[in-house]
């Protein structure tokens, strides 16, 4: 079924929400809410994956680098690298990566 989506249609929580907006045998795109002051922490994928800021602000760290992003900026976190996440505001985010198991 086709159906339009609002990305901003997801609430906050206590700590993170998610909503999965497609997923298929190749990848999947998620729709992620953080408190400000939540984290993913470090973790590492076998697939690159790029994460969209929709609404705040986050601190993504890369390996040894950090990187604040805004509303409407986007990375790449390269596979086999540790990568994680820090709201630094209430922050909206989408996760674009091939499927895999976590």
């Amino acid at each position: 079924m086709i159906e339009k989506i609002n990305l901003y249609d997801i609430e906050y929580n206590e700590s993170y929400n998610k909503k999965l907006v497609f997923d298929n045998l190749n990848s999947s795109l998620t729709l992620i809410s953080f408190k400000a002051g939540k984290e993913r922490s470090l973790h590492i994928d076998e697939q690159d994956e790029v994460a969209q800021i929709i609404e705040g602000k986050a601190e993504i760290i890369i390996g040894r680098e950090k990187f604040v992003l805004e509303q409407n900026e986007m990375i790449v976190m390269p596979a086999k690298i540790p990568h994680g996440l820090k709201a630094i505001e209430d922050t909206k985010m989408l996760l674009l990566r091939p499927k895999h198991t976590h």
